[in-house]
């Protein structure tokens, strides 16, 4: 099978190329089973540690290059879509966000609608496209997104199933919490002080945290969030269902609770190397994302969320310390 990852250099699409590229089966959209006979990354940049494997091909340009994107996806059963303006530099650079998140991304599937064989796409929306901050949000939850990275996302979730309905994709849209720990550095995306408490600490650096100790999100792991992508892909179409957007389950945590667990793992010390300079504005957006998810339809297919915060920390602890 020949598999493309846009947003293949980052975080996620490393991690799930390395995945795939390991041990997994993915389902065709016409029923047929197989593995990873050539992986595409399509990013920016080729990255500093690029995976060796005589199956993958890195695609180094812009989203928006409709030639080079052509190239990437001609023959491509699945694609994996990441490649996206973080949520801050959507909100900073209102016109960078919609040719990005917008235009691009509708370029890929009006290119995948006229290809052979009605491919998979995977699509990496995001809870975003919710402002309800700490009431309940549930599958049956009417999205009224309050940035401009989540009506980009909205949009785009739209368009996937109108086109998965007329038979041209198999479109899934996949609402992503915030994904916590990341390694590396901190990016624009507005959720990352949740990623920088813990691991800037756990690699003896002090941090300052945007956010009040009282903040509080909704998170789930790298390695839960690739496990939901593969089932979600690998799931039949008639058991995804519709709408063909699906909310990812996550756990709750405030800013004080990840604290508190990087501190019972790696002591006091640790603790004292968070403070907190606080950014009105990133912490009023914050207030409007989702608090509180339940995503049953997801449970039902198997996606679970995290046990707790320390599941979360020992995760990024096992990954990247010794």
């Amino acid at each position: 099978m020949k598999v493309v990852i846009t947003g293949g250099s980052g975080f996620i699409g490393a991690r799930l190329a390395r995945h795939l590229l390991d041990h997994d089966v993915l389902q065709s959209a016409n029923g047929g089973a197989g593995r990873v006979s050539e992986l595409v990354l399509f990013d920016l940049e080729v990255p500093d540690d690029p995976i060796i494997d005589p199956r993958v091909r890195y695609v180094a340009g812009e989203l928006n290059d409709g030639q080079l994107l052509a190239d990437a996806l001609d023959g491509s059963d699945s694609v994996f879509h990441f490649a996206s303006v973080v949520s801050g530099g959507a909100e900073a650079d209102l016109a960078l966000g919609y040719r990005v998140n917008l235009d691009g991304t509708r370029l890929l599937i009006d290119l995948l609608a006229n290809a052979p064989g009605r491919p998979k796409l995977v699509f990496s929306s995001s809870c975003a496209v919710y402002s309800e901050g700490a009431g309940l949000v549930t599958d049956a939850t009417t999205p009224t997104p309050k940035s401009s990275y989540g009506v980009q996302k909205l949009c785009l979730e739209y368009i996937i199933g109108d086109y998965s309905r007329r038979g041209l994709i198999d479109g899934r849209s996949l609402r992503f919490p915030t994904i916590a720990v990341r390694p590396g550095k901190a990016n624009l995306a507005n959720s990352s002080f949740i990623s920088n408490i813990i691991r800037e600490p756990a690699m003896g650096r002090a941090t300052a945290c945007t956010v009040p100790p009282e903040a509080a999100i909704t998170i789930m792991s790298p390695g839960r969030l690739i496990g939901a992508i593969v089932l979600a892909h690998n799931i039949s179409e008639d058991r995804f269902g519709w709408p063909k957007a699906l909310l990812l389950p996550a756990i709750k945590v405030t800013v004080a609770e990840m604290i508190d667990a990087l501190e019972a793992e790696l002591g006091p010390a640790a603790r004292q190397l968070v403070s907190f300079e606080v950014n009105n504005a990133i912490f009023e957006m914050v207030q409007t994302w989702p608090r509180n998810i339940r995503a049953d339809r997801a449970e039902a297919m198997g996606i679970h969320a995290n046990a707790d915060p320390r599941e979360i920390v020992r995760e990024f602890l096992i990954e990247n310390t010794a």
